[in-house]
């Protein structure tokens, strides 16, 4: 009994089924990398906005009002440098972000295409094989109905309907064919 591997194009597609399934597990691994550089600029857009709330209130409250407006002025000023450094920090974490994103969306849309591009390529394969079935079918079939022709051949020749001249010349027209 042949082994499915012994088809050149069964071999191949199920190296091709194999492939798309790595690709595809990179692929899900790619998008994850993606929603966790979304991920990270949400929660860095919540983390400055956090820190500027904080020193928004600077200068208010019981302190404010016990040590005057030169105080406050002073923290207000403090809290207007603290939210330039804060704009600084967020700006530059934001640029890293945006290249680690578009890197993860590039990776993505490489993954796609290879993807796209084998399972036609896994078509094509499947294609050919199932033509190389079909084909092996009817050679098999072909054989077989020229073993029963002998057979029939072999009949005629024994009940004396053909000569042992002509029974050697259909036989041998019979088996080249097979």
């Amino acid at each position: 009994m042949s082994n499915l591997f012994d088809d050149p194009n069964l071999a191949a597609s199920s190296s091709i089924e194999s492939r798309i399934k790595s690709l595809e597990i990179k692929l899900e691994r790619a998008r994850e990398d993606v929603r966790e550089w979304t991920d990270a600029n949400a929660d860095l857009s919540r983390s400055a906005a956090e820190a500027r709330a904080k020193n928004q209130g600077s200068g208010n409250g019981f302190m404010g009002a016990l040590l005057g407006s030169k105080f406050r002025s002073v923290m207000r000023s403090g809290a207007a440098a603290s939210n330039a450094a804060i704009a600084k920090e967020v700006a530059q974490k934001r640029l890293l972000i945006a290249d680690g994103k578009r890197n993860a969306q590039d990776i993505v849309r490489t993954l796609q295409t290879q993807i796209k591009e084998l399972k036609q390529e896994l078509r094509t394969h499947k294609a050919q094989a199932k033509s190389s079935t079909t084909s092996k079918a009817s050679l098999i079939k072909g054989k077989a109905s020229s073993i029963d022709l002998l057979h029939k051949l072999k009949e005629a020749h024994e009940a004396g309907l053909l000569t042992d001249d002509e029974f050697q010349e259909k036989r041998k027209a019979l088996v080249a064919k097979i």
